[in-house]
């Protein structure tokens, strides 16, 4: 990678991380538990979506030992536009699929399975690019390291005119910087959800940073909306 190509992507994180700021720090904890996450406690579809989230979290188990892995994960998700033929060809190479997951290998994975998949809509072939599917499935096996993402968060960090695959590796190494300065109001942060989730929806010892962020921003871009 070239230097101009770098310095790009350093400016789109240093953005993201500026954004990051302006919406979480010390004055703005009390907002962010009220406005942000107690909706995900609250709000009865986003704690039906929490417990299958954390059920399926790490859990290659569970991903082999169920026949219809994709077909959940594309409801629960509620990811559009991909036909049950296209679930099927991923259930029936869960293997490896997996594989490439554990090796980290993404672009591979991307490539093969998800940047040019052929669906079907009312009868007719079409290639679509299932970025926003691929960018969970990664989160949901590898939860500390990739963030999960959604359009309108991608599209409020600045990121609208990029690739979902570009745009969660930008995403999550900005996340991950931001969180490795911030330890304290992080900690603090956790430390109200547990006030307000006596039933431990959010489940604060299988949450990471991560998934935190996700659940502050995917709230801060429904608000906007």
């Amino acid at each position: 990678m070239s230097k101009p190509e770098i310095q790009y992507f350093e400016d789109l994180k240093k953005g993201i991380i500026k954004k990051i700021s302006e919406v979480i720090n010390k004055k703005n904890i009390n907002t962010i538990i009220d406005e942000n996450l107690l909706f995900h406690i609250k709000d009865k579809t986003s704690v039906k979506f929490q417990k299958y989230y954390f059920k399926i979290l790490h859990n290659f188990d569970y991903y082999f030992n169920t026949t219809n892995f994709f077909k959940e994960f594309k409801y629960y998700y509620s990811l559009q536009g991909i036909d049950n033929q296209y679930l099927e060809l991923l259930e029936n190479n869960k293997v490896e699929i997996s594989d490439l997951l554990k090796k980290n290998k993404l672009s591979e994975l991307y490539l093969k399975y998800f940047a040019n998949a052929q669906i079907t809509i009312k009868g007719k072939k079409v290639i679509k690019n299932l970025g926003s599917f691929f960018v969970k499935l990664i989160h949901t096996f590898n939860p500390e390291q990739y963030c999960v993402l959604d359009n309108p968060i991608k599209d409020y960090f600045g990121l609208k005119h990029e690739s979902f695959f570009i745009a969660f590796i930008i995403i999550s190494k900005a996340y991950k910087e931001w969180i490795s300065k911030n330890r304290n109001l992080i900690q603090e942060i956790r430390n109200k959800i547990l006030q307000i989730d006596p039933d431990n929806i959010l489940s604060s010892d299988k949450m990471t940073d991560l998934k935190l962020m996700d659940l502050i921003f995917w709230q801060v871009t429904n608000i906007k909306n």
